[in-house]
């Protein structure tokens, strides 16, 4: 843990880590995130807010032009909380990382009882296997969420952060630090696999190949022959990978839904129709966002929300590194990284940013990554 701000209160690392507890248990309560506001006024400033500003300034703007102006501001002051929240947290994060206890105790808890799901199945909830699944796709487990999709995105972000994380824990003086980490990497992968969640399997991949990039191909080969083994002797896991998407039912209500939200597009190019307008539009297909992160972000803000959101994700990958930080830091920074590029990966398929809890998270990797509390000049 690096050494805190002296001008930091004694209680706030008490009230981040509560807090930061309070969020993954209640993913989608917007109000649990304001605790971290605080924050912004009780650390060091940083210059590197700006992109967030600059988001949430075309965010206004185009929620000011909106067909349901009254919606849309809401909508803002929603994202504004969890944004500032999430970079306030971001900020400190890189000076106190008792946020990876938080991750570690969740990330037990989760496995503990998607095994447990898994050992007392029927399905989990029932609605989440189709009927056209067949015996091979025996349940679906959810952990502490009630939604296969969102635990297994959540474990596939956790998944390079512990393998970061086993670095961290070799400077520690605890002997069980580093045994544990493996151990919930070893367990997350049976975790993620009884999720079934397609678009997890792939965000967890390419979060994986991004980590090691190409300095360790021997981990990427490792890597390929475990899923080779996977495939080879769970025949569930075969049977949903083998599964041809264009005729699966699951691609083509994506599609119809993709269609729907262009159309959107189409009318409102430069400012967006609103959350509002496309759930009113998504309404006959019983769908209440695009299962397109990017479309959904082009629908509600705007075609130019989404060059917008290309610079903060450029911003992001291109941040080197702070000079001085050490390996292990650096290590971290690099787990944050491959974090959010699975989940940018998964966007394809799915709307992240309808979950608070993942708006979150992208300011707080985003913060983590890109912003130097070092400097004063705000």
């Amino acid at each position: 843990m690096n050494k805190i701000d002296r001008r930091t209160p004694a209680f706030w690392p008490q009230i981040f880590i509560f807090t930061f507890f309070l969020v993954l248990l209640r993913p989608a309560d917007s109000l649990s995130f304001i605790l971290f506001l605080p924050g912004l006024f009780i650390q060091s400033r940083t210059e590197k807010i700006r992109p967030l500003f600059l988001w949430l300034g075309w965010s206004f703007f185009s929620a000011c032009l909106s067909p349901d102006l009254a919606a849309s501001l809401l909508d803002f002051s929603r994202e504004s909380i969890l944004a500032f929240a999430g970079f306030s947290a971001g900020v400190y994060g890189q000076k106190d990382r008792r946020w990876l206890w938080v991750f570690q105790i969740w990330a037990a808890l989760t496995i503990g009882l998607i095994l447990l799901q898994a050992v007392v199945a029927p399905p989990f909830p029932p609605s989440w296997v189709g009927s056209n699944a067949g015996a091979r796709l025996p349940f679906r487990a959810t952990g502490l969420w009630n939604n296969p999709n969102r635990t297994g995105l959540f474990l596939a972000f956790l998944l390079p952060i512990l393998l970061a994380g086993t670095t961290e824990g070799q400077t520690s003086s605890c002997r069980w630090t580093v045994p544990f980490y493996r151990g919930l990497i070893f367990l997350t992968i049976p975790a993620l696999l009884f999720t079934y969640s397609r678009t997890a399997w792939v965000a967890a991949l390419v979060a994986l190949v991004f980590y090691w990039g190409r300095g360790e191909k021997a981990k990427l080969r490792r890597l390929v022959l475990i899923i080779c083994l996977l495939m080879a002797f769970i025949p569930s896991v075969a049977d949903r990978v083998g599964e041809n998407p264009l005729q699966s039912e699951t691609v083509r209500y994506r599609f119809r839904i993709w269609q729907e939200t262009w159309a959107l597009v189409e009318k409102y190019p430069l400012t967006g129709g609103g959350s509002r307008k496309l759930q009113t539009i998504l309404g006959p297909l019983r769908a209440d966002h695009a299962h397109n992160h990017y479309l959904q972000l082009a629908a509600e803000k705007g075609l130019p929300a989404v060059l917008f959101f290309g610079g903060l994700v450029y911003r992001l990958l291109k941040a080197p590194g702070r000079s001085g930080s050490s390996d292990q830091k650096l290590r971290l920074e690099r787990g944050m990284q491959a974090a959010v590029v699975g989940q940018l990966v998964a966007g394809i398929t799915e709307s992240l940013w309808v979950v608070p809890l993942f708006v979150f998270l992208f300011w707080f990797g985003f913060a983590m990554i890109t912003a130097d509390a070092s400097r004063e000049n705000c």
